[in-house]
């Protein structure tokens, strides 16, 4: 199978989207390998790194979307290193 496709997440700062390869299938679900960078972090706050394989449902592989979509590198967490929050509004 393996054809390039984007994983769609809908997060609190919206509609994510990450490449991945699909590897295979079953009835409800694909398995998919990671392709972005730095890697994703699924729903359930599961982590996963580029390269790995995970099943997700099918309603969240899509096409690669179009230019005025950006497929993400990599999973950003607003709360580490110092971005947001108190400290960061002085």
């Amino acid at each position: 199978m393996s054809a390039t496709k984007a994983l769609v997440l809908d997060t609190w700062a919206g509609r994510r989207y990450y490449q991945v390869e699909v590897a295979g299938e079953t009835p409800k679900k694909l398995r998919v390998r990671i392709l972005a960078a730095g890697g994703v972090m699924l729903p359930g706050r599961r982590y996963v790194q580029c390269g790995e394989e995970v099943l997700v449902p099918k309603h969240a592989v899509v096409d690669l979307p179009a230019g005025e979509h950006k497929i993400e590198q990599g999973y950003y967490d607003g709360h580490i290193a110092g971005y947001g929050g108190v400290g960061d509004a002085l």
